[in-house]
């Protein structure tokens, strides 16, 4: 299993490349950020590319409603060429409540849409142009000019749904999970695979990612609130409350729902989602302590690359950073 390590893309440019040369140092594989009302994950991406050597550098996730297919399609191989192929291109299809205020984006037909992106990018990838007429997303008469053409991008569909999981594994190069217990991680693997046997693709060229929040504090009270944090917030989102109720833990959303309507903090919080919960869907400890039974568990599971995902305990986040790289760094390759 491969460990990379995410982050927030709310940090300075110079602090992320900062970041990016100690993750390679330590032994990671990956660093990837995710895209929501900050800083370019794109462009991060290439500040990223452009400190380091050998890391791959992923965005984790892309909204497919913010950019054409063409123009997503352009900088991708542009970023292939920047980074000597280590880029990795994770797409998803967000939310309405954000990508409609925020982006004036319509969200139909969203297994469709992240098909037919799918579709599109792999033709500009393999063909250098696209003949996409689909019911959401089209592309017709672009020819990509770019020479020479960088190798493909490797793609990654952010998935939850049974429908989403298949498609990553018939269109995608990989499944980026999120808030997946290991056993939902087996659950999602398996229906990963179904997609890759129906489409007549060989199992070896599809993985199975997953963000895995960790929280590494002085002291793991601290930590385990600043988890629990994190998993309140997904909670008022109606797909990760649906999401997490299909993993058995509709109780623990529906108790931290209640503890935030009382004005609970997050040491509130935590006792509200239990101990259970917040073992199943991240790891939280202080320095001395080991992930190492915690990450087994996702391997176990089928889990193919593991991107510890930073969740920040204090007010420096790049210290948060810091704790996380250095409580981990004994689980990567010497």
């Amino acid at each position: 299993m491969k460990l990379g390590i995410g982050i927030s893309e709310d940090l300075p440019i110079a602090v992320q490349q900062r970041v990016a040369t100690h993750v390679e140092g330590a032994g990671f594989v990956s660093l990837w950020c995710n895209e929501a009302a900050g800083r370019d994950a794109l462009l991060l991406c290439q500040a990223w590319a452009a400190a380091t050597t050998d890391l791959e550098v992923g965005v984790g996730v892309a909204p497919v409603w913010t950019r054409s297919p063409a123009q997503l399609g352009m900088a991708s191989a542009t970023l292939q060429e920047a980074s000597g192929g280590r880029f990795l291109l994770g797409l998803g299809v967000s939310h309405p409540a954000t990508m409609g205020p925020w982006h004036g984006a319509d969200v139909v037909k969203p297994v469709t849409a992240a098909r037919e992106m799918l579709q599109i990018l792999r033709e500009l990838d393999t063909a250098g142009s696209a003949d996409v007429r689909g019911e959401v997303m089209a592309s017709h008469g672009l020819r990509l000019a770019i020479t020479p053409r960088p190798q493909p991008t490797r793609r990654y569909l952010g998935a939850m749904g049974p429908r989403m999981l298949a498609l990553a594994g018939s269109h995608a190069d990989g499944a980026l999970l999120n808030w997946a217990g290991a056993e939902e991680v087996a659950r999602a693997r398996a229906r990963v695979h179904d997609g890759v046997r129906r489409s007549g693709r060989d199992p070896g060229d599809v993985e199975v990612a997953a963000y895995v929040r960790v929280a590494v504090a002085p002291d793991r009270t601290t930590a385990r609130a600043a988890l629990a944090g994190e998993i309140g917030r997904y909670c008022a989102l109606p797909a990760y409350a649906d999401h997490l109720s299909r993993q058995g833990f509709g109780a623990a959303v529906e108790r931290a729902k209640s503890a935030h309507r009382a004005g609970a903090d997050t040491e509130g919080l935590a006792e509200a989602l239990g101990d259970d919960t917040l073992d199943a869907l991240g790891w939280a400890g202080s320095i001395d302590d080991d992930a190492a039974a915690a990450f087994d568990a996702y391997r176990q599971a089928g889990l193919d690359h593991l991107v510890a995902r930073v969740v920040v305990t204090g007010n420096d986040a790049f210290e948060s950073v810091t704790q996380v790289v250095r409580s981990l760094d004994h689980l990567t390759p010497a």
